[in-house]
C-alpha cells in the first residue's frame, strides 16, 4: 500500500510539474524573427514540459551538435534585418563533406557561390563565373566545424550557428523557453546568453550575446537560431535529404 501511495504522490507531483511548465512556457516570448510560428496541441506541450524538466540548456545544445556532426545535408536559411530596406537572405545548401553553394538576394538582386573540395566558383555580375583554389578543409560546415562565411557575408552568414554556440556553451547561461510549433516541426526554445567581457552598455545588454536556439526534442536537430530580438534568424530544413551540388559551367 505504501509503495501504491508513493508511486501515486509522484504521478500527482510530476503532473502538477507539467502543468507549472506548460504554464510557464506559455508566458515566455517566443523569439523566431521571421519564421510562422504554430501553437502546439495541449497534449505536445505537456509531454514536451515533462520531457524538458529532465534535461538541461546545455545537454540540449550539446545533443544538437553531435546530431548535426553525423549530418551528410542539410539547408540553412539566414535571413538579416539589421538595415532598412529589404531583408538579406542567404541559403547555404550544404552536402558533406565538401560541397556547399550560396545564394543570396536582397531585394531583386541575387549573388551565388559554389564550394567543391579545393574550388571556389563565384558567379559575376554579367552572369559568368570565376574561379579560385581555396583551402581544401575547414571552411565547409560539416562535422565539427561551423563553416566559414559566404563571400559576401554582413555578419558571418553561412556559419552553423549551433556548432558556434555548443563550442561557447561553458561561457553562457542557458534558460528553457518556449514549446513552439514551425513549419519544420516543433521544437523547444532555449535562451543561450553568452558572457562577453565589456559588453554591457554596448548593445547586448547586461549578459552579453543573447541567441535563442529552437531544437527539436526528438531528432535533437536544430530548427533555428535567432541573435537577439529576431535581427538575424537561422532556419534549418532537409536534414540528411539528398542535395546535389555541382560546378558550375565555366
Amino acid at each position: 500500500m505504501k509503495k501504491v501511495i508513493l508511486i501515486a504522490t509522484g504521478v500527482i507531483a510530476l503532473t502538477a510539474v507539467a502543468f507549472a511548465l506548460i504554464r510557464a512556457s506559455a508566458t515566455r516570448p517566443s523569439i523566431m524573427g521571421g519564421v510562422a510560428v504554430t501553437e502546439p496541441s495541449y497534449t505536445q506541450k505537456l509531454l514536451a514540459g515533462v520531457k524538458a524538466n529532465f534535461t538541461t540548456g546545455k545537454a540540449e545544445i550539446q545533443r544538437s551538435f553531435e546530431a548535426k556532426k553525423n549530418a551528410q545535408s542539410y539547408r540553412m536559411k539566414t535571413v538579416l534585418r539589421l538595415h532598412p530596406g529589404h531583408p538579406l537572405e542567404t541559403v547555404i545548401e550544404v552536402s558533406c563533406p565538401d560541397r556547399e553553394r550560396f545564394t543570396t538576394t536582397i531585394g531583386d538582386r541575387a549573388f551565388h557561390a559554389v564550394r567543391i573540395a579545393n574550388k571556389a566558383y563565384v558567379e559575376q555580375q554579367d552572369g559568368t563565373w570565376t574561379v579560385q583554389d581555396t583551402p581544401p578543409s575547414g571552411w565547409s560546415p560539416c562535422g565539427e566545424n561551423p563553416g566559414e562565411p559566404a563571400p559576401w557575408a554582413v555578419m558571418n552568414e553561412g556559419r552553423e550557428l549551433v556548432t558556434v554556440l555548443a563550442k561557447m556553451s561553458e561561457n553562457a547561461e542557458i534558460a528553457r523557453g518556449a514549446f513552439v510549433g514551425t513549419s519544420s516541426g516543433n521544437c523547444q526554445q532555449w535562451v543561450v546568453n553568452l558572457k562577453v567581457p565589456g559588453s554591457a552598455g554596448q548593445g547586448h545588454g547586461n549578459n552579453g550575446l543573447r541567441y535563442t536556439v529552437c531544437i527539436d526534442p526528438n531528432q535533437h536537430l536544430p530548427v533555428t537560431v535567432s541573435m537577439g530580438s529576431g535581427g538575424m534568424v537561422a532556419s534549418y530544413s532537409d536534414w540528411n535529404h539528398p542535395i546535389p551540388i555541382e560546378a558550375p559551367p565555366m
